[in-house]
């Protein structure tokens, strides 16, 4: 029987912990995080006598790396904040245990005189050596969509276009937020990364605009922006064939709102000013008012009083060509909304639904030795059979991915 510990009982934690625990072969989860009462909340509203808690900073390397030791974990699912991917990856490699993530927090790193292209990708020699696998950026995007893309350039001899889309619709009385609110505010307020022609390039904030066509479940056309994401940044190093452009996009009802927010109003700006005597800059204001992560018991009371409804999809588009024939293939997900995803696992939402049960099928697919690669990797390396096992699980879980071919005339 497997060991896993899960550092973050945030929405990531919640639902992998609620995945974890129904496969037959996982013996013990341990649920670490800073805030034991959350950390017991998850575990009482999931319900599986396999989940233990207790607390941990994943600031302290030393600490999660004793605590890894001395569990003798097989895997370390780091669901917390990207600001501790290095102490958590470092104590994963000191204790010899295998390690998934789902973001990075930099990009084109510099150690040792050597450029890398997210903070991860500094560990995979070390990684590679002691013969420990490290499945990065493995969530829903990145993730679930860099192996959709993967599927797709499979197919195609050359590939001209990649574009990424993420797109939600959330309908509450009150401010909520599904996950990290102020991650997605400082990625927004980051000129967005591309890559074009051989070279990443950037773009200003909110631009590039898009009226893109959600199908079902959304069956809308939104608007999406750039967005600074990781998707970008590892697909075309890591895909396996040149690639001539590649993009992420994001957008939501309320992104007017929030270039309002950022642009008009300099809401993310991170320089102090001062207010009554006092220095203190706009960002961490307003970050401070921003709604934290719903909790399982708010979740499950937000749906009982019907005040909440939720629905996410991630869309992939790539164009090339095959046997000089110009192809686009277009893909979708079709996930729980946040009524079916809270009646499966308790106290979750759709938007750690789709981010999180990827993650929980590349954990168990480590732990089972389905991903049998050492060192550091994001997911668009996974070869056809491991493809073929991934969305197998994610469909046993309602994701479902949907697939359109086009022949595009040129």
């Amino acid at each position: 029987m497997k060991k896993v510990i899960i550092i973050g009982a945030g929405a990531q934690g919640n639902v992998i912990s609620g995945v974890l625990s129904r496969a037959d072969d996982i013996g013990e989860i341990m649920l670490a995080d800073i805030d034991i009462e959350r950390a017991n909340e998850v575990a009482q509203y999931v319900g599986s006598e396999k989940i233990k808690t207790r607390t941990v900073n994943a600031a302290d390397k030393a600490g999660v790396s004793n605590l890894l030791k001395t569990g003798s974990y097989d895997l370390v699912v780091n669901a917390t904040l990207m600001t501790f991917n290095r102490q958590i990856i470092e104590a994963a490699l000191k204790a010899g245990v295998h390690y998934l993530d789902m973001a990075s927090n930099d990009f084109f790193t510099q150690k040792e005189g050597k450029e890398y292209l997210v903070e991860q990708l500094e560990y995979a020699d070390d990684f590679k050596k002691e013969g420990l696998t490290a499945n990065i950026l493995a969530g829903g995007d990145a993730g679930l969509v860099n192996i959709m893309v993967r599927e797709a350039a499979d197919e195609l001899d050359e590939i001209d276009y990649i574009g990424i889309k993420d797109y939600g619709v959330v309908e509450c009385d009150e401010p909520v937020a599904m996950w990290s609110f102020q991650t997605y505010l400082e990625d927004c307020a980051d000129e967005a990364i591309y890559w074009e022609e051989g070279e990443y390039k950037y773009a200003p904030l909110f631009s590039g605009e898009e009226d893109y066509y959600f199908p079902e479940p959304l069956n809308l056309t939104g608007k999406v922006y750039y967005h600074n994401h990781e998707e970008p940044v590892t697909l075309p190093k890591f895909l396996g064939k040149p690639v001539k452009y590649v993009d992420f996009k994001m957008g939501d009802p309320d992104s007017a709102t929030w270039q309002f927010l950022i642009e008009g109003l300099k809401l993310m700006d991170n320089t102090p000013i001062d207010i009554n005597g006092c220095k203190v800059s706009p960002r961490d204001i307003f970050c401070k008012q921003l709604p934290e992560t719903l909790t399982p018991k708010k979740c499950i009371a937000l749906l009982k009083e019907n005040r909440i409804k939720s629905q996410a999809v991630l869309a992939v588009d790539v164009k090339g060509r095959k046997n000089g024939q110009a192809l686009h293939y277009k893909m979708w997900t079709d996930s729980p909304d946040i009524a079916k995803a809270c009646s499966i696992i308790p106290g979750t939402n759709d938007v750690s639904w789709i981010t999180s049960v990827p993650a929980s099928i590349l954990s168990l697919m480590i732990l089972r030795n389905q991903i049998k690669r050492t060192g550091v990797f994001p997911c668009e390396v996974l070869d056809q059979t491991e493809r073929e096992i991934f969305f197998k699980g994610i469909k046993e879980w309602d994701v479902i991915i949907h697939r359109q071919i086009h022949s595009d005339i040129v």
